[in-house]
Order: structure tokens, then C-alpha cells, then sequence
């Protein structure tokens, strides 16, 4: 290994240490304030070799009647890919005094290097109250290696070839399911030119009107059905969300129906729209999460504020026309 690569390795390290730090300072800014909730993130080991597995426990300990909304993680955090996870497991005190909710996940990397598995949030509602609140785990280095290879052996093989004698009986079967695969492709052929039938061409209709008009008419009439005071917070909140899930979706082109939240909010973490548009969209897609996952009845004024997020959200992302960017005339 030459100089220049050591060098490389070194400030790799360096570097995946401070983020880890920064992730560890900005986790201290989301601990809960709620007396006897808890979360952990726990691994078998910070060292694993390419292809290797590791395993990663994820628990929240809260108090009888706290309601929780536990996180839903992607297939990939990085370069790091889940390739087994259990169900949500609840264990209860012997007082039942708390509960704690726990999944297990099987983790491995096909990339070298050193990676991050950020602070993971948790949101709740202690018992006997309306506002959430959150808690997240604290973040995890993995290195990944590489397999070192004797560059000065050649390569051989492990053991000598064996010749294998050829046997009818060995083949028959494969000489049997041939004949059998060369039988239905015919039998195929001569359907489809008996029926002669025409491919059916399905053709997305896509809306012909601006997606911010559409979203709009749409957030108008939920509201005009007063929905949450009747009572239904579920059906008020999916509909405010999936409307905008659908506007992301016709002025983005991401596939935000069919996204969690975390994963759309995900696609707007660059410089995609204003970080007060963000702001608004996490709160409508947060809000509806714990409304339909944790069957939260939020307060009249937090109902208002998601439609009027939804809103503002349409207002600060919408296309700019071009009359808009024209000079308006001042009356003196």
C-alpha cells in the first residue's frame, strides 16, 4: 500500500469521525423532554468485512399509555443495506408500568469505507396529552473493509477438475421438459394466430390542467366538508395529505403516493424548494402519520394549520408565470 493511499485511508476516517460527532451533537437536540422515554440503537459490531452481516436492534421504552409512532426504515441508509427485518415487538414491565417496542434488523455492505447510520427520530404522545413530541437514538460509525489479496501468488484453483461421466438417465429429464416447453410455445403460437387479437395499448392520461389549480380545488372542497369537526380526523388528514402527495407528484415527478413520508421528504432535502416549504410539508405528512398510524385527535387549531400549510406549500412551490415576473405599474 502506498503512501498516497494510507494518506486516503486517514482522511477518510477523519472525516467519517467528524460527521459522526456532528450527527451525535445534533441528536442532543432531539431528546425528548418527557420523563421515562428512552430509545436505543444497538449493533453487534462497528467493524464488518465486505458482504459480512451485522445485526442492529431498535427499541423506545415509554411510560403505560404513551401512543408511538415507530419508524418505518428504507432498504438502504446509505451504502448500507437491510436485508432482513422482524416485525414491531412489544414487551410490557411485570407492572406494566412501561412498554417498550422493538424491531431487529440483519445490515451488510457490498462497498468499502466508513459509514453513518444517522440519529433515528421517534415521535409520541405521552399519555393525557394532544402534542407530540420526539426522541432520537444516537449514531452509529461502521467501517467497512475490503478482502486482502496476496498479489504475489498467482491465482489457481482450489482443487483440481473432476471429470463427471455422462448419463441418458441424468438427461432424460431436461430432454422431457424441452419437448414439453417446445410443445406450449406451439400451442401459444397457434392461439394467438387463431384469435388474432390486437394488443391493447394503455395510455396514461396525464392532467391537462396546472397540478397547483388541480390541488387547490380539491383542498377547497375538503374544507368546505368540514370533516374534523365532525370528528373525522383520520379521513381529514388523509385527504389533505394524499392531495398533496398527488401535486408533488404531477409538478415534481416524484412518486410521492407511493413513498413513506420520510423517503418523500427525502427527495427535498436539496435545493429543490425553500426550506419554509419544507417545513410546511413535514408538518402535513408528520401530522397525518400520527393521525392515521397512532390515532392521535389533534386540536382545532393544529387541524387549521395543516390546511393552511398545504396552502402555502402549493403557493411557495407552484410554477412562476410569466406575468408574474412582469414590473407592476405604482400609482403615484
Amino acid at each position: 500500500m502506498g503512501d498516497a493511499e494510507t494518506k486516503m485511508i486517514v482522511l477518510k476516517r477523519i472525516k467519517s469521525t467528524f460527521l459522526l460527532l456532528l450527527s451525535m451533537l445534533a441528536m442532543n437536540t432531539l431528546r425528548a423532554s418527557e420523563p421515562g422515554v428512552s430509545v436505543s440503537m444497538k449493533i453487534d459490531t462497528t467493524l464488518i468485512r465486505i458482504g459480512e452481516q451485522f445485526g442492529m436492534n431498535l427499541s423506545i421504552t415509554t411510560p403505560a399509555g404513551t401512543k408511538v409512532l415507530f419508524p418505518v426504515l428504507p432498504d438502504t441508509l446509505k451504502k448500507l443495506e437491510i436485508v432482513q427485518r422482524t416485525t414491531v415487538d412489544t414487551v410490557k414491565t411485570g407492572d406494566a408500568a412501561s412498554t417498550t417496542l422493538q424491531q431487529h434488523f440483519t445490515i451488510t455492505s457490498f462497498d468499502s469505507g466508513f459509514y453513518v447510520i444517522e440519529p433515528i427520530s421517534f415521535f409520541f404522545i405521552p399519555k393525557g396529552k394532544t402534542d407530540s413530541d420526539s426522541i432520537a437514538t444516537e449514531a452509529q460509525l461502521i467501517t467497512v473493509r475490503t478482502i486482502q489479496v496476496d498479489t504475489t501468488h498467482a491465482i489457481r484453483d482450489i482443487k483440481a477438475t473432476l471429470d463427471v461421466p455422462f448419463t441418458w438417465k441424468e438427461a432424460l429429464p431436461y430432454i422431457i421438459g424441452l419437448l414439453v416447453l417446445v410443445a406450449l410455445t406451439i400451442l401459444v403460437i397457434r392461439e394467438i394466430k387463431r384469435r388474432k387479437k390486437k394488443p391493447v395499448v394503455v395510455k396514461i392520461q396525464k392532467p391537462t390542467r396546472p397540478a397547483h389549480e388541480i390541488a387547490l380545488e380539491a383542498l377547497k372542497k375538503t374544507e368546505a366538508e368540514k370533516l374534523w369537526q365532525q370528528g373525522l380526523y383520520k379521513q381529514y388528514h388523509s385527504n389533505v395529505s394524499e392531495i398533496i402527495r398527488m401535486y408533488i407528484e404531477h409538478r415534481f415527478s416524484i412518486q410521492a403516493l407511493e413513498y413513506t413520508s420520510d423517503e418523500t421528504l427525502e427527495h427535498f432535502r436539496g435545493n429543490l424548494i425553500t426550506n419554509e416549504a419544507k417545513e410546511k410539508l413535514s408538518y402535513i405528512l408528520r401530522l397525518a402519520d400520527l393521525v392515521k398510524f397512532a390515532k392521535v385527535q389533534p386540536v382545532g387549531s393544529e387541524n387549521d394549520q395543516s390546511m393552511r400549510n398545504a396552502y402555502d406549500f402549493i403557493e411557495l412551490t407552484k410554477p412562476v408565470a410569466a406575468d408574474d415576473l412582469k414590473p407592476k405599474e405604482v400609482n403615484t
